[in-house]
């Protein structure tokens, strides 16, 4: 045990003291305010420019209404939009001379609306670049709305009576936890869901595949063959695991002392809602506890497949398996485990080894599993880890003095019998 703890502060101390330790975890908590708060600062200070829409109205329905359709203004009390009406039979004759208005920004936007617009409910948007999203959305909502309202009229049917009839439902999301009401909204859940699993995602591939280059260097170099003359290959890989995952338990507890730092500064100095990062405190000791048994599960592979290589190229391509086992889990988390979080088949999958850390967590952050289904995928889990070690080891005993060709499934197979 005590070779096993001496491993552990060489690994821990070894990553801890690195620059690539002190500049990653310097910069994550800057890169996550960058992805947090950057988005509301630009949305805040960011002021659209005045658009010159210039329509050539074949059907001779809005020409009178644009100024009422487009009546926006800007934060300095100029025009949103500018509406020009065009000469439809010149357009028809010759658009040249239009289109180059586009070109030169004399116009943003040419409309032209064909005379059975009410039939064909189409218009055409001609613009140089037709990826403002928002003023196409605009245009498109308006001339849809001015559209239902003269063919209401044409019915003999009053618009603003159909309006009243017919008012758009507002919908209040409210999550039940503990017993408790809590209004979040459906976008806010799916980002804070989001985030938990791409952290979770990123590290435990980052952390396994430390696992796996940190194996493969000390073959490489020799220096394994001088730590196993002290110690065994089960004691060394046991303290490589519990060394690196102890780093990325420190990086995760400075992360989160940084994540409520920027949450209180968000929350005062971004005048944002006060239940925009409303997170349960225990979701956190949830994220930690899925995050070694996920980084056990993976990172013991991870030192198995560094083991089995004598190259780097070699390590990452039979790494590739080991990776796909992390992705599927994301991805099924991602759209299974946030749609059907109590599906027999999440609930299913929440349960077993390489899918449980971050379906389970999915789980536990959109709904309310049973206090007895957490500790069940928590214990299917241990033992899987424990397996998993046994496996492993019996390759990492055999394969980490082996240099050459890399094994294939039948050597593979061999080792874990005789190792």
């Amino acid at each position: 045990m005590n070779k096993v703890l001496k491993i552990i502060k060489r690994e821990f101390l070894t990553r801890v003291t690195s620059k690539g330790f002190i500049i990653g975890t310097v910069l994550g908590p800057f890169i996550l305010a960058a992805m947090t708060l950057l988005p509301a600062i630009i949305s805040n200070y960011s002021e659209p420019e005045t658009q010159i829409i210039q329509v050539l109205d074949e059907s001779e329905l809005f020409n009178n209404k644009l100024t009422t359709l487009f009546n926006d203004t800007l934060s300095n009390g100029s025009p949103r939009f500018i509406m020009m009406t065009g000469d439809t039979a010149a357009y028809r004759s010759d658009p040249a001379p239009f289109h180059a208005a586009l070109e030169k920004g004399e116009v943003n936007v040419l409309l032209t609306i064909p005379g059975d617009v009410l039939q064909s409910n189409r218009l055409n948007y001609l613009s140089q670049s037709i990826s403002d999203f928002d003023v196409v959305r605009t245009v498109r909502g308006r001339f849809n709305s001015a559209l239902n309202r003269i063919r209401l009229e044409n019915a003999g049917l009053d618009p603003g009576r159909v309006d009243s009839l017919t008012a758009y439902l507002n919908v209040n999301t409210i999550k039940i936890s503990n017993g408790e009401e809590q209004e979040r909204g459906t976008g806010q859940e799916i980002l804070t869901v989001t985030v938990f699993l791409m952290i979770l995602y990123v590290t435990i591939i980052l952390y396994g595949q430390m696992v796996m280059r940190g194996v493969l260097e000390e073959k490489t170099s020799r220096i394994m063959e001088v730590l196993l003359s002290s110690t065994n290959s089960f004691s060394l890989m046991l303290g490589k695991l519990f060394g690196i995952g102890s780093v990325g338990l420190l990086q995760y507890a400075i992360w989160v002392a940084a994540g409520i730092g920027l949450v209180t500064f968000a929350g005062s100095g971004m005048m944002m809602p006060a239940n925009a990062f409303s997170i349960d405190l225990a979701v956190f000791g949830y994220f930690v506890l899925f995050f070694i048994l996920g980084y056990f599960i993976f990172s013991a592979l991870f030192a198995a497949v560094g083991s089995m290589c004598s190259t780097q190229e070699d390590a990452q391509s039979l790494a590739t398996p080991v990776v796909f086992l992390i992705i599927i889990p994301f991805l099924l988390s991602l759209s299974l485990g946030m749609q059907d979080p109590n599906g027999d088949l999440t609930r299913i999958l929440s349960y077993l080894p390489f899918f449980a850390p971050m379906m389970m967590f999915t789980r536990i952050l959109v709904s309310n599993p049973a206090g007895w289904e957490i500790a069940f995928s928590i214990v299917v889990n241990v033992a899987a880890i424990f397996l998993l070690a046994w496996i492993c080891a019996r390759i990492y005993r055999v394969g980490i003095l082996m240099y050459g060709k890399r094994p294939n499934l039948p050597e593979m197979l061999r080792w874990i019998r005789q190792g």
